[in-house]
Formats: C-alpha cells, structure tokens, sequence
C-alpha cells in the first residue's frame, strides 16, 4: 500500500534562495571567463575554481529545492565563506592601511554575484525557511 501523504510545499523564499545560489555562481563563473578572456590573464586556477563553485551551488539549489536539512547547513556555511573570501577580494590591506580596489566593469559581475549569494543567505535565515528544514528559531538545531 503507498502513502498518500505528500510533502509540504517548499516556500517561496527557498526557491528564491536557490535560484540566487545558481545565479551567484553563474555570474562567478562569467566573471572568470570576461576576466580572463577580457584580460588576457593566463591564471588557469580561476575557472577550474569557478567550475567547482557553479557544481557546488547546484548541489545546494537541488537540496534546498527538495528541503533536504544537509543543504540549508552547506547553504549558510558557503555563503558567509564565499562572502568572506569575496570580500577580501575587493579589499587590500597596503602598509597596515586598508584600500578599496578601483571600480571597474569588471567588477559589475562580481558585485552582482555578492548582492545574490547575500541575500540567498538572508532569505535561508528567515524564520519560514529555517523551519522548512527543521531547523530551531532560537539559533539552535531543533531548538
């Protein structure tokens, strides 16, 4: 006999978030490729690098869309990651002196991606997708 029992919809603000995970990592990757291409870099670590991210962050969208508990963790953790180490990207500390790079329009990409994986993570801290994945609202697993 099968259950006739059907899983709860996921919400919106999940589907949103890992919509935005795919986004943020596709928009790294154009980021590697306009860098390179647009710059001649010879860097072969960016794009293998970018490639592995873009893989990451469909794992994630995948368990986020199926409210596996797994990818909401993976989810908030890659992203401040990410955030962090995009943000020392853009940052440089010169002589104990702390410098913004230049804008560019190379950079377009790479502030679009940040906005994306940012608020992927706050729409995953809202308190209706912490409860899709069983997840406390005191901060606390299950609490």
């Amino acid at each position: 006999m099968t259950s006739s029992r059907t899983a709860p919809p996921i919400p919106a603000s999940v589907r949103l978030a890992a919509g935005l995970f795919v986004l943020n990592a596709a928009l790294m990757l154009l980021n590697a490729v306009v860098m390179q291409g647009g710059l001649d870099w010879a860097d072969a670590r960016d794009l293998p690098r970018a490639l592995i991210r873009f893989l990451a962050a469909a794992i994630i969208a995948w368990g986020l869309l199926r409210a596996e508990r797994w990818a909401w963790w993976l989810g908030v953790v890659l992203a401040g990651f990410w955030l962090v180490t995009g943000l020392l990207t853009v940052v440089v500390v010169q002589k104990n002196d702390l410098h913004w790079l230049s804008p560019s329009g190379f950079q377009l990409l790479l502030v679009a991606s940040f906005f994306c994986l940012a608020l992927a993570a706050v729409l995953l801290l809202t308190p209706r997708a912490r409860a899709t994945f069983g997840i406390g609202t005191r901060g606390l697993p299950g609490g």
